[in-house]
């Protein structure tokens, strides 16, 4: 085992990874309406890590109890995702 396995630093390692992933192909020109469904993603994947982890292995996830974590990462995923995805509607649909 090793010590990202032993101090519960996987599960925030892929979500912190896959979030820089989501900024750095929004910086470097992807569309919005990839960039952010994918941070959200990886929001949800957390909200995901959290609820099924035990506590030693999703220590840096857990910051308050692990109902609230798991809500609060997946609301939050759950938002950016479908705020991404309503980027692809187009403008005469929403202004008429």
């Amino acid at each position: 085992m090793t010590g990202l396995q032993r101090t519960g630093w996987g599960a925030y390692a892929v979500v912190l990874t896959g979030t820089l992933f989501g900024l750095a192909a929004a910086l470097f020109g992807a569309p919005t309406e990839v960039a952010v469904p994918l941070i959200g993603v990886f929001f949800l994947i957390g909200a995901l890590f959290r609820g099924v982890l035990p506590e030693a292995r999703a220590s840096r996830l857990a910051v308050r109890a692990k109902a609230t974590d798991v809500v609060t990462l997946g609301l939050l995923g759950l938002l950016l995702v479908f705020g991404g995805l309503m980027l692809l509607v187009p403008r005469e649909w929403i202004v008429g």
